[in-house]
């Protein structure tokens, strides 16, 4: 039976009743002669609640006769419970509604449905049972209730995958999870063939985004796209190809504005952002393609002589610390110094202390280093001592190994021992994290020459007073003259 409805355009302006009845291939229609909201229908007997207002459709009649009118009331009692939504909820938290089914049959428990549903008591229950009855008696056979041989009592819910799911979600008026599944991998499709994305990636672009496809409609994940979540996909979308199409350097709240049209949204999707675009690239940061966090810069301090553009800048005089861009940098032709040492530090507040008592060094902050670190430390000469103060727990360890990798210099560390804490009693123990960054800094061939000191931290399991805060600045000044200033 074909069942078409004519509903009222009074009626039809509620957004839920609208989106409902757009579903069921409803027509607004005008009402005539009366003033209510008339619904005309063929068909079964239906109850639509939409927040405290219900419009009962009680269908009568046989094909093509209208032969009843029903008025929009207010209604305060509570609304029935509609058997169908708990249904559709079960069934797309299921390896079925994830496309994941390893039978052709959605199945589940009668009384387990029941009772997480809400509905295995009282009123509730001989509600929900009738509406169950009524389901499956007139759902052709797609849905069914197995029941036992012999007592007849209802065992399963069986719902019919190969139509039932499209006839489930039908009815409750929502596209079923195998539609949005594919609705999601077309959006995957389409994304691959834009002619936009620079041509060195392209191929690349093109096969991650028709993997994310393939993944999406067998039910795999797509991380680090979301199922069902079309606003965070077509940020991360927009934003990718953003990103990939940038051209220059600008600090990424202006990025992200001309990106996202929103200055913050290029931060918050960054994690997500970096994943896809390792995988497409190669390249794991947002400076890789133009977009930086702060200006490229170095902080240092120190008799320091740059050549720029046919001048010099002689730097020793200044007493305090300056910072210079990247791009200064870049335009220097020559650098001397009449220090014999430089000296890396992590910490902000530590660098300054020893700024103010710098005894003829060249002081650097920096933790992990940045492309403008990364310039300075290749015009230093390389006659010079490189030593690196930082904190000395695992994440300090890393960072001297980040230096000595990324700036080729044979840096050693400087008053980085293991120092417990006082009294014992009070360990900072090494969390999981840091027992893998601890072997993983074992494995690596850079820090063969610190296997003792790390072993040392590692064994006792305990931090100790690893914050470089805590050494007086006049043990570092000690420790430099004993190097040999």
């Amino acid at each position: 039976m074909e069942w078409r409805l004519a509903v009222s355009e009074h009626l039809y302006h509620f957004p839920k009743v609208k989106r409902l009845t757009q579903s069921l291939q409803v027509w607004p229609q005008k009402a005539e002669g009366h003033k209510k909201c008339g619904v005309h229908a063929l068909g079964a007997q239906y109850k639509i609640w939409v927040q405290s207002w219900a419009i009962l459709l009680t269908f009568h009649g046989t094909r093509n006769e209208v032969s009843s009118t029903y008025s929009f009331v207010s209604f305060s009692a509570r609304p029935m419970s509609n058997i169908l939504q708990h249904l559709a909820k079960f069934f797309r938290k299921s390896n079925a509604g994830k496309g994941l089914a390893q039978s052709p049959y959605f199945l589940i428990d009668y009384e387990k449905f029941l009772r997480q549903s809400g509905l295995d008591d009282g009123d509730e229950r001989e509600l929900a049972e009738k509406e169950l009855a009524l389901v499956a008696s007139q759902s052709d056979g797609l849905c069914s209730i197995d029941r036992h041989p012999r007592s007849h009592a209802p065992e399963r819910i069986r719902l019919n995958l190969e139509r039932g799911e499209a006839w489930l979600f039908a009815q409750i008026g929502e596209p079923s999870p195998r539609q949005q599944r594919a609705d999601q991998a077309r959006f995957f499709e389409l994304a691959s063939g834009l002619d936009s994305i620079p041509e060195r990636w392209r191929a690349a672009w093109a096969e991650a985004l028709n993997a994310l496809a393939q993944q999406t409609l067998h039910g795999e994940s797509i991380h680090p796209f979301k199922r069902n979540d079309d606003l965070h996909n077509d940020d991360l979308l927009q934003a990718l190809v953003g990103v990939l199409t940038w051209q220059g350097e600008s600090l990424i709240r202006y990025a992200s504005a001309m990106i996202c049209g929103n200055s913050k949204r290029l931060a918050q999707l960054e994690s997500p952002l970096l994943t896809i675009l390792q995988s497409i690239t190669g390249h794991s940061s947002l400076e890789d393609f133009g977009i930086l966090h702060k200006p490229r810069a170095v902080t240092f301090h120190g008799p320091l002589k740059l050549s720029v553009n046919g001048g010099d800048l002689d730097f020793s005089c200044l007493p305090g610390p300056l910072s210079l861009s990247e791009s200064n940098l870049n335009q220097s032709s020559n650098l001397s110094t009449t220090a014999s040492l430089c000296l890396s530090i992590e910490n902000e507040d530590v660098f300054h202390e020893l700024a103010q008592r710098n005894p003829g060094v060249i002081l650097i902050l920096t933790s992990y280093p940045g492309a403008a670190v990364r310039k300075l430390f290749s015009l230093l000469p390389l006659t010079l001592d490189f030593y690196h103060f930082g904190d000395s727990d695992p994440s300090g360890f890393d960072i001297l190994r980040d230096l000595r990798e990324k700036t080729h210099r044979p840096i050693q560390p400087m008053l980085m021992m293991h120092s417990p804490m006082i009294p014992p009693e009070l360990p900072v123990p090494l969390s999981a994290h840091e027992h893998q960054l601890f072997e993983s800094l074992l494995e690596n061939p850079t820090l063969t020459d610190l296997h003792s000191e790390l072993l040392k931290i590692q064994q006792s399991g305990d931090k100790g007073k690893f914050e470089q805060e805590h050494i007086e600045i006049d043990v570092v000044i000690q420790s430099l003259s004993e190097i040999g200033l």
